[in-house]
């Protein structure tokens, strides 16, 4: 090997560690932070794989769609929410045993929701909106109290930090509160259409690309908008954060309720959107 090749081959290496580090320096953060969460995310970021082999190879049909289809998106949902929760939590001031318990609860309640709606895909039948049957009837019950049981748990830790200093720039924090405020909101958003058993009311209006929701008559589309507040505001508030150290933003705290402000603005009238052929 010329002294040329070895170079390239040097290069490769040294590019493919600091890939490597730059992939498992946050996931180790992620452990140290909420190993429970941590672990829970990795699970669910694994059967999201699993799943989206099965859309492709396996044609069963649920409900018009790809059996695996919902169960994909479930757990991709479930990683993002447990790495998001896992990451933010340690800056909620808030009891370290009180937020562990939480951790707890949140992670197996994930955990149960996500075995029940892959087993009803296995079954070849819908996990939700389903009482064709006791097992059904019963499958959606406890899916529906374990998810109330969740999202209690997360809004007792909002609750409880709401008061107190947090150890981050005061943007962040606010983007936290906030964050954590909308999903609970969304997260019941949810609850609801379990409650109403729908989700859907047939109309002809346009539906949103990829997802295939309709824009009009579908709760789906505000549960999501709700649910992803826990990502965009932390986000916005970090970002603030840095823009008012470095000098480029003399209100951060100001931008951070700019935004959830245009967000809620964005959440009421998806929900809107969703009830309206009921009312009309």
């Amino acid at each position: 090997m010329n002294s040329e090749s070895a170079g390239a081959a040097t290069s490769g290496r040294a590019t493919l560690r600091t890939m490597a580090r730059t992939i498992t320096g946050p996931i180790g953060e992620l452990w140290r932070r909420d190993p429970v969460l941590s672990a829970v995310a990795a699970i669910n970021a694994t059967l999201f794989g699993a799943f989206a082999v099965g859309t492709v190879l396996d044609p069963m049909v649920v409900n018009g769609e790809p059996a695996w289809l919902k169960p994909a998106k479930f757990a991709g949902s479930i990683a993002l929410v447990c790495a998001t929760l896992g990451w933010l939590g340690v800056h909620l001031p808030v009891d370290p045993d009180f937020r562990r318990r939480v951790s707890r609860i949140v992670g197996v309640g994930l955990l149960i929701e996500i075995v029940l709606i892959g087993g009803q895909a296995a079954r070849g039948v819908g996990s939700h909106f389903n009482r064709a049957t006791v097992i059904d009837g019963a499958i959606g019950g406890v899916m529906g109290v374990t998810i109330v049981i969740v999202t209690v748990a997360i809004a007792a830790l909002a609750v409880r930090a709401r008061g107190d200093e947090f150890d981050v720039h005061p943007a962040f924090a606010a983007g936290i509160l906030l964050g954590v405020g909308w999903f609970v909101v969304g997260a019941f958003e949810g609850a609801a259409m379990i409650a109403i058993q729908s989700r859907v009311v047939e109309t002809t209006e346009p539906t949103v690309p990829v997802v295939g929701w309709q824009l009009v008559g579908d709760f789906r589309l505000a549960h999501f908008v709700g649910l992803h507040a826990l990502q965009l505001l932390p986000l916005t508030g970090y970002l603030a954060a840095v823009g008012h150290r470095r000098g480029l933003v003399d209100y951060p705290r100001r931008v951070v309720y700019l935004v959830a402000a245009g967000y809620v603005a964005v959440l009421l009238v998806t929900a809107a959107l969703g009830v309206a052929p009921v009312l009309i």
